[in-house]
């Protein structure tokens, strides 16, 4: 075989077929935060390969666009890095989903973990996801049932299947009544307000008259469809004042601006602190995916909607012009009742940590203070209608 058939056989062939066989086992594998990285290194080796098998000003582009997608490459590492670390779930564990933008893949047990940028175990649980595709809840079987909604922190991230909010609040009350967990990680608050719109649980919530949310004033960015995870989420825009169903966060072109971009850890290391602060309608859409979920509700299933509100959020509020009391007032005169969920250190012995160290999800001491903090309110609430 000649040098240059050999060459040309490089350049056709192997490094093709090489670049195609990592990008499947990266597929394959657990998603890390330097996945991302990893992928735009494959593109540079394919771009650099077509760079060595043309000439002229196609060679000169080429090369051009391996040394940009190379940078780029390189400092999606740097800025990996420099990221604490993302959770890594087992295959399977999360898919696409027409309604929702994702959830749960099928029925099973999931093992999620956390590493610290110095190798460090900052938490390792099993999720079990149970025939409805929701994390398992051991509660009653009557009614009338409480239905929790939300993001990671309603689902439990990091923690085991006992230690989530639902299950604790199911705990308090004996088991004696249906209590369901429809939290998933990254949901904002147009998933639930999709849900309800489109009766995707309906089977399940028959006889549940309490809605719980539970909530922080960052989840106005979700609602807004601005961070770059966001692009499978149902997207809602205000239209004489009422939140309308409009399609994805991201559709076509968009959507791969939205995840290649905004998803990157570049984007958001570098760039997201200066370009993308929170804006007054931000705030605006959240309030109004709040409030229509709250009619919908009461209308559909005869329930009410509780906002679980913690306030911690009047830093990431400041550019806005709103506060955590304000939104909470807001949210009261939208028909949604408000129970603030915040907790206060002095209550507690020192020492007692609210947040996974490394991580910023609550623990399962928090969880047990918020359901409590749940229980004393409807407790009240039911006393008083006596």
């Amino acid at each position: 075989m000649s040098p240059a058939y050999r060459r040309r056989l490089i350049i056709y062939l192997v490094i093709p077929i090489g670049v195609g066989l990592a990008a499947y086992l990266l597929t394959a594998l657990p998603y890390t935060k330097y996945t991302r990285a990893g992928y735009e290194l494959l593109a540079f080796l394919l771009v650099a390969d077509l760079a060595a098998a043309s000439a002229g000003a196609w060679r000169n582009a080429a090369i051009v666009a391996a040394a940009t997608i190379f940078g780029l490459s390189a400092i999606e590492f740097a800025c990996a890095a420099m990221e604490p670390g993302d959770a890594i779930y087992a295959r399977n564990f999360s898919t696409s989903d027409p309604v929702l933008g994702w959830r749960s893949l099928v029925p099973g047990v999931y093992r999620s973990y956390k590493i610290s940028g110095a190798g460090q175990l900052i938490y390792s649980a099993d999720y079990t996801i149970d025939n409805h595709l929701l994390r398992r809840t051991l509660s009653g079987t009557g009614g009338p049932g409480v239905a929790f909604f939300g993001d990671s922190l309603t689902f439990g991230q990091g923690l085991a299947d006992a230690d989530t909010l639902p299950q604790i609040y199911a705990d308090l009350n004996g088991r004696k009544t249906v209590v369901l967990n429809l939290g998933f990680p990254g949901y904002g608050p147009q998933q639930m307000l999709r849900a309800l719109e489109t009766g995707l649980f309906d089977p399940l919530l028959a006889g549940t008259k309490i809605f719980i949310f539970e909530t922080a004033a960052w989840h106005a960015e979700r609602a807004a469809c601005r961070p770059g995870f966001m692009a499978r989420a149902p997207r809602y825009e205000l239209r004489d004042g009422e939140p309308v169903f409009v399609g994805a966060c991201g559709e076509g072109i968009n959507q791969v601006f939205r995840e290649v971009v905004l998803g990157s850890k570049t984007y958001h290391r570098l760039l997201e602190p200066i370009f993308d602060a929170a804006r007054p309608q931000d705030v605006e859409i959240y309030v109004a995916e709040l409030r229509r979920s709250a009619e919908l509700a009461k209308q559909k299933y005869g329930a009410r909607l509780i906002a679980l509100y913690i306030s911690e959020s009047d830093r990431y509020l400041a550019p806005t012009g709103f506060t955590d009391a304000q939104i909470k007032n807001k949210l009261r005169q939208s028909g949604v009742e408000v129970v603030d969920a915040t907790l206060d250190p002095r209550n507690f012995p020192a020492g007692t940590l609210f947040k996974i160290p490394g991580d910023g999800h609550p623990t399962a001491i928090a969880n047990r203070a918020r359901a409590q903090i749940l229980e004393n309110y409807l407790s009240e609430v039911k006393t008083t209608a006596r």
